[in-house]
């Protein structure tokens, strides 16, 4: 009788925790309504069923608790606290799921996904920032007074249902207790593959992304799956990338992306020769901008008369650029790994773990630009602590790191670091000193939450651009503010260009952006608009036409295309992929360029290029683990 009483209280917080999942995705959804354009009903359905039946693995999980330490034991001892256990464990589960889905919004509005594998990035990150991002930007306050608020009325909703009275019945007992316990096996089974007995017919978070709409296919997993859905990717991607590599799977990885088999080394395995002539006269300076959030679709045709990125459009008609361009990761770190070890991402966090032995990675943009004759010199706009930057860099082969710390305080600054236009001003003055060669790599922090700029007092033209906002954009004051950044971000960026130009004319300049992805779009926007990024080489004596419409590349091609244009015919290089004037395609940790089409690699039909893209990952693994330069 007791294994029967309790277990219906068991199932009505079942029921209970299910229903609120469902009001949540529903939630979710009204919300984020402008996104779903021209989904019909039958879309709207199929989401709503595919998450119904995902979210019953969520509930039988936080249910079974309740179950294990409250149901079972009061079947056996009649003084077992069961009732207390029960509400407790029923009102914990109740108030996670509620504060995960206010959670959600925010993430979502700077991901565009649910939980996923950027929560750990942010467990490296700075914290402080993040903590100030949130109060600023996020309004972390009034979300988290209507957590707790929601909160307390769903717990107190969950006990006064608790403390319903439940069917006890008369006869048969013992039947009905043989009867439950049977059952509740085989219904475990059935929430565990999301309304199936078989993984093949289930819902696993992996294929729950059925529709065309990238908010229906985020509202299927509810918070409890999305939060697995991180950790699984984030166990999957280090578990990957620290699997040990045979001599001859490395050997067929090299291979594969034509590299020297009889090398010692891997830098010696990726030794280029430059057959083509350099630019007339060798800059003096050279210039890598790696703008914070520099993403493509200001640069679209749909967004271009907004006026955002003037100087991208200026740099578009007085240098070389392709659009058809990946960042290296989804974070700035993943990206700036990238540019500093030569390497792709590979899920894990390189920055605090290479360089240890004294080895300088001889494939980074660093290393490859002190090869050539330069004094290379780091300057980021934020502190020298985020993510163990200042040392990392001078492991990887620079001989400088210059930040904020060093900065006076301007008076106006957000949490990641000085505005830009100060940050370039720094810069120029080291500049005119230079007597030596020298490279420069710049890391921006601008275009970044929480938008704190007063960006109108440096002459944004809010009302202007207020006006001509798409459909695809929203018109409230914080986009508005967002969208100032961007404009600000690339104005100050330009200014430093000419500036620097004209003080020294041969100056060579690379712009490009660390990622996309942090717009939140009132629609679904096309895969160009989502995740893009431009790249442009400008300075004296590089053509306009030096890219073809039909080439692509990523960031790890920056340092062996500046190497074509600066060595001598005859020279060697080392570089893992070819330079961008050798290159039609591209590929990072999720999305792929191929024929000038933008897809992600899970859609990838060309198998010969999926294996370009796994020796390239493979030999990046390698190089982790074997942090000598050794093959």
């Amino acid at each position: 009788m007791r294994f029967l009483k309790s277990l219906q209280q068991v199932g009505k917080l079942f029921l209970y925790i299910y229903v609120l999942l469902m009001v949540f995705r529903i939630a979710f959804l009204l919300i984020y309504a402008g996104q779903l354009r021209s989904a019909g009903w039958e879309d709207i359905v199929e989401a709503l069923w595919l998450g119904a039946r995902i979210s019953l693995k969520t509930t039988a999980f936080l249910a079974a608790f309740p179950f294990v330490f409250g149901t079972l034991p009061y079947a056996v001892w009649a003084w077992w606290p069961e009732k207390r256990i029960r509400e407790i464990l029923g009102s914990a589960a109740v108030a996670l799921m509620t504060l995960l889905f206010m959670i959600r919004i925010p993430y979502y509005e700077v991901f565009h996904q649910g939980f996923n594998i950027m929560l750990f990035n942010g467990w490296k990150d700075d914290h402080s920032a993040i903590w100030d991002t949130a109060v600023q930007q996020y309004q972390l306050w009034p979300r988290l007074t209507g957590a707790v608020l929601l909160m307390a009325l769903f717990i107190w909703l969950w006990l006064r249902i608790a403390r319903t009275p439940v069917w006890l019945p008369k006869r048969h007992v013992r039947r009905y207790a043989v009867l439950a316990a049977v059952l509740v096996p085989v219904f475990g089974i059935f929430c565990r593959f999301g309304g199936a007995f078989h993984s093949d017919s289930g819902v696993p978070w992996e294929s729950a992304a059925r529709t065309r709409y990238v908010v229906l296919n985020e509202a299927v997993l509810d918070d409890g799956q999305a939060l697995y859905r991180a950790y699984s990717t984030h166990e999957r991607a280090t578990e990957r990338a620290l699997r040990p590599i045979s001599a001859d799977e490395l050997d067929e990885a090299v291979a594969t992306l034509g590299g020297d088999l009889n090398a010692e080394t891997v830098e010696g395995a990726f030794s280029r020769q430059k057959s083509t002539a350099p630019l007339a006269r060798r800059p003096h300076h050279v210039v890598v901008i790696l703008g914070e959030n520099y993403a493509l679709w200001p640069l679209l045709p749909e967004y271009r008369s907004l006026g955002l990125a003037q100087t991208g459009e200026w740099l578009e008609a007085h240098g070389a650029h392709t659009y058809h361009f990946l960042p290296n990761g989804n974070g700035t770190m993943t990206s700036l790994n990238g540019f500093l070890t030569g390497l792709p991402d590979v899920g894990l966090y390189v920055n605090y773990t290479m360089g240890f032995q004294g080895h300088v990675d001889g494939l980074g943009i660093g290393a490859t630009m002190k090869r050539m004759g330069y004094k290379t010199v780091f300057w980021y706009g934020g502190l020298r602590s985020w993510q163990e930057i200042g040392h990392f860099t001078l492991r990887e082969g620079f001989d400088e790191f210059h930040c904020a710390d060093e900065l006076p305080e301007q008076g106006e600054s957000s949490s990641w670091g000085v505005p830009d236009g100060a940050l370039f001003d720094a810069i120029r003055g080291q500049m005119e000193t230079d007597e030596q060669d020298t490279f420069y790599f710049i890391l921006t922090t601008s275009n970044h939450p929480p938008f704190a700029y007063d960006v109108d007092a440096e002459g944004f033209p809010r009302s202007e651009v207020a006006a001509k906002l798409p459909p695809s954009i929203p018109a409230d004051k914080a986009t508005l503010d967002q969208l100032g950044h961007i404009w600000y971000a690339d104005q100050v960026m330009g200014k430093f260009i000419r500036q620097a130009q004209q003080d020294d004319p041969s100056t060579l300049f690379v712009v490009t952006g660390d990622h996309a992805e942090r717009f939140n779009f009132a629609t679904d926007v096309s895969l160009w608009a989502l995740s893009g990024i431009p790249c442009y080489f400008y300075g004296d004596g590089v053509p306009v036409d030096l890219f073809s419409e039909q080439q692509a590349g990523s960031h790890l091609q920056i340092a062996p295309t500046l190497a074509e244009l600066i060595l001598p015919a005859g020279s060697s290089y080392s570089s893992l992929l070819p330079p961008l004037t050798q290159s039609d395609r591209a590929f990072n940790h999720r999305l792929y360029i191929e024929d000038g089409e933008i897809g992600e690699e899970k859609d990838l039909q060309d198998q010969d290029f999926h294996r370009y893209i796994e020796a390239a990952r493979t030999v990046a693994s390698w190089v982790v683990m074997h942090d000598d330069g050794t093959r």
